[in-house]
């Protein structure tokens, strides 16, 4: 099975970037995506700031995420030159889920993972 990301199904986008974050006091996580650009974007021009869905699709199925947030930024005001979906995980359980579909995807398009900053 492919490995895919998608904002509307059947589309799958390339991510550029991904950050992993806690919220403090909390084992609530935070996922950050980054896109240099957006195939849903491109194919469609009312794409707003309103994501409702995004699925992560690999081999052990599908993971639907309502992301908490998109932020779109632009060159020369209509150029896309990123995007950021942020969701958050709640529990262990699907927290482990969405790791494992992470190496996937960093297996199949050759992404690496590096440790905190300090």
């Amino acid at each position: 099975m492919t490995i895919s990301v998608e904002f509307i199904e059947g589309m799958s986008e390339e991510i550029s970037g991904i950050s992993l974050r806690k919220r403090p006091n909390s084992d609530t996580k935070i996922v950050v995506l980054s896109f240099e650009r957006l195939v849903a974007a491109e194919g469609f021009k009312s794409f707003g700031n309103k994501v409702e869905h995004l699925w992560l699709k690999d081999e052990e199925g599908t993971i639907q995420v309502s992301p908490n947030g998109m932020k779109f930024i632009f060159v020369d005001d209509d150029e896309l030159s990123n995007a950021e979906c942020t969701f958050e995980v709640h529990s262990q359980d699907q927290f482990d889920r969405v790791m494992r579909f992470f190496h996937r995807y960093a297996d199949a398009y050759g992404f690496e993972f590096q440790g905190n900053r300090q």
